[in-house]
């Protein structure tokens, strides 16, 4: 039936109804082999890995990426509002105390594992309690370690429990174990003492970008643009190397083996090579020198293939893309910005932070900082750092927090003030969204503000700034207040 159907086909003239799934000459050889969501990262991680560091240790685009995915994404920290004061206290004192290295805090851990992210594809984070003698505000820190220490080449199948890419999964396929290098691989000093450890799943905190279904691990951020950005320091290398050849054209004189050069006095500024008189022969360039050839010598350069003048257009189309690749705008990865205005700046920005806003969402705060504070929470009351007596019965609700990133920062932020102003006066944003931008809670701001007053009125000082006593448009409050006031007593008489 089969060979029936494909002998009517061929009959027929059919072919493939999606260009896209063509195997003629057109399309032959391009993205042929099927693959599920890990066979490819089990097999490229560490490679992929390798040159992402690389890239990032040596070449200044790549860098620059970086630091602007992680400047944007965590900025000074994505900071909890927990609704309770002493909670919020607790939890202020043990962010300066949670790093297991003792060297960051809670949010410089913070832009430690988005920058692993970037760099690796992923970051793990691996929770150690501490005894409550060892004086710490809550007794847990937070240690982050790199993805390396999870081998994606160790993968087994024994005594009913499945281990792939270093995760140990259960029946039901939920995460049970990460299978840990007690030190990091590619250390030299300690590869000879390293072993595996199983770390329970509760106490890692395991940070990647799943794009598949089913996919366990992550690929770093400059998977897609890897190739690229070495290709760009070859052509800057083989660039400055022409440039340098260049440089080295002085120029050639040709005289007959017979013919003794005339004694004119010394000759200032270059170097003259004389063959037959004890000269050396000529085996290199030199910059701006003149270089003697015998009547039957001669020489030929080569003629490479030269974009000149299109380089520069080159370089930026190439960047364009290592742009996109990164998830970043071309001018924050060149800090190029010739011919940008206003308008088309921002239109860039609002759609690079759509992205990452969705990045915050999702990775940081969902993979992240939620778990970690799950985990804290309940060592604080276990510990009895907190008493909270009706915690574990109340539970969701103590962890309903609410996670506030930096407030973006506009070119012209006079602009987005006033928008925020007329959609908090038109009712179309409430007024704690417009404080949450910020990195406050209503309640903290308005303490703030409560504060500022309390300390103006003590000193009897009369701000432009305090809406009780001045009016958006300059006129004193107070007094127009008193004229409605006495021009009310007045009629009332």
């Amino acid at each position: 039936m089969l060979k029936t159907i494909k002998r009517m086909a061929s009959m027929l003239g059919v072919k493939a109804q999606y260009d896209g799934a063509s195997t003629k000459r057109r399309m032959a050889g391009k993205g042929n082999t099927i693959t599920g969501p890990n066979g490819p990262i089990e097999r490229s991680l560490p490679m992929l890995q390798a040159r992402s560091h690389n890239a990032i240790r040596n070449n200044a685009y790549a860098r620059k990426a970086k630091e602007a995915y992680v400047a944007n994404l965590v900025g000074t920290g994505i900071k909890p509002q927990w609704g309770n004061d002493e909670i919020q206290q607790l939890w202020d004192r043990w962010v300066n105390e949670c790093d297991a290295d003792g060297v960051d805090n809670f949010y410089g851990l913070q832009a430690l594992a988005a920058g692993a992210q970037f760099e690796a594809g992923e970051a793990l984070g691996r929770i150690r309690y501490r005894r409550v003698s060892d004086g710490l505000a809550v007794p847990m820190q937070l240690q982050v370690i790199e993805a390396e220490h999870l081998d994606p080449a160790y993968s087994r199948a024994f005594d009913g429990r499945l281990i792939r890419m270093g995760i140990e999964f259960d029946g039901i396929g939920q995460r049970r174990a990460y299978h840990l290098w007690r030190h990091h691989p590619h250390e030299k000093l300690t590869s000879e003492m390293n072993t595996r450890v199983a770390v329970p799943a509760s106490n890692i905190i395991h940070m990647y970008r799943r794009t598949r279904p089913g996919q366990l691990r992550g690929v770093p951020e400059l998977t897609s643009v890897i190739v690229r950005l070495y290709e760009i320091d070859e052509m800057q290398d083989a660039t400055l190397a022409r440039q340098k050849l260049a440089n080295l054209f002085g120029a050639f004189v040709k005289r007959k083996t017979d013919h003794e050069p005339e004694d004119d006095g010394p000759f200032f500024g270059t170097q003259v090579s004389m063959p037959g008189e004890g000269g050396e022969e000529m085996d290199e360039l030199t910059p701006g020198g003149i270089h003697y050839l015998e009547d039957d010598e001669d020489v030929t350069f080569s003629d490479p293939p030269d974009i000149g003048a299109n380089y520069n257009e080159w370089l930026r189309t190439e960047l364009l893309a290592v742009a996109a690749g990164a998830g970043i705008t071309y001018e924050q990865l060149t800090g190029d910005l010739k011919g940008v205005n206003y308008s088309s700046i921002r239109a860039g920005l609002l759609e690079f932070r759509r992205r990452a806003e969705a990045l915050q969402a999702h990775l940081l705060v969902h993979q992240w900082c939620r778990r970690i504070a799950a985990q804290w929470l309940d060592v604080a009351v276990t510990s009895g750092a907190l008493s909270i007596p009706d915690y574990w019965q109340r539970r969701a609700s103590y962890l309903a927090i609410d996670w506030i990133a930096p407030k973006w920062a506009w070119v012209d932020p006079l602009k987005e003030v006033t928008a925020d102003l007329m959609e908090v006066r038109a009712g179309f944003k409430p007024r704690s969204e417009a404080a949450g931008e910020r990195g406050w809670s209503l309640d903290q701001l308005d303490a703030e503000i409560q504060k500022g007053n309390a300390s103006a009125d003590k000193h009897k000082l009369v701000l432009d700034s305090d809406p009780r006593i001045t009016a958006k448009n300059g006129s004193l409050q107070a007094a127009l207040e008193a004229l409605v006031a006495a021009t009310e007593e007045e009629e009332n008489s």
